[in-house]
């Protein structure tokens, strides 16, 4: 897999990757702002994971209005999340298997016979969303490691810890207030 173009204006990075920024910056100006509402098919907490991410993503400059179904794909995979993570807490990560023991007759000897456990499937639902989570917001420059590279997001003012906290406070039920 080829490497991630570098998005920089650090002098002391390579000309033509400081070139390369500029001229995406300049393409980027005409562009529309992302915008500020969520869009109206999103659930409840994705519409909150959008509301919650927003300003990073405004503060950024680099992620516009063409970039919205990254965005909205990323509040999508929150929303998954918390479903899944919900069904979890409800149903446990596994669940014994029970078969019944039955005479070549045809009569019952155990009618709960324990033969194992089955995954419950949500954990693959998490761990997926929990990977495509990652991904998108990496895209979107919502790691600590993207968001070092992107443009006016320089480590003495960031204040991106508080998008930080939105986004797990919404993984964990707390900023579901609003629709």
């Amino acid at each position: 897999m080829a490497r991630k173009n570098k998005i920089t204006t650090d002098p002391k990075a390579e000309k033509y990757q400081r070139e390369r920024t500029k001229q995406l910056k300049q393409d980027a100006e005409s562009w529309k702002p992302l915008q500020s509402s969520p869009p109206w098919y999103l659930s409840k907490i994705a519409k909150n994971a959008y509301r919650a991410i927003l300003p990073a993503l405004m503060k950024s400059e680099i992620v516009k209005q063409p970039d919205l179904t990254v965005v909205a794909a990323l509040c999508v995979q929150v929303d998954i999340f918390r479903q899944a993570y919900n069904d979890i807490q409800k149903h446990g990560i596994q669940s014994a298997i029970y078969k019944p023991v039955v005479s070549p007759t045809g009569e019952v000897i155990d009618a709960h016979n324990f033969v194992g456990f089955k995954k419950n499937p949500a954990v693959t639902t998490l761990s997926d969303s929990t990977a495509k989570i990652k991904q998108l917001s990496a895209e979107l420059g919502l790691t600590p490691q993207s968001r070092a590279t992107l443009l006016n997001l320089n480590s003495d003012d960031d204040d991106s810890g508080d998008v930080v906290d939105s986004i797990a406070k919404i993984l964990n039920g707390k900023g579901d207030h609003s629709a």
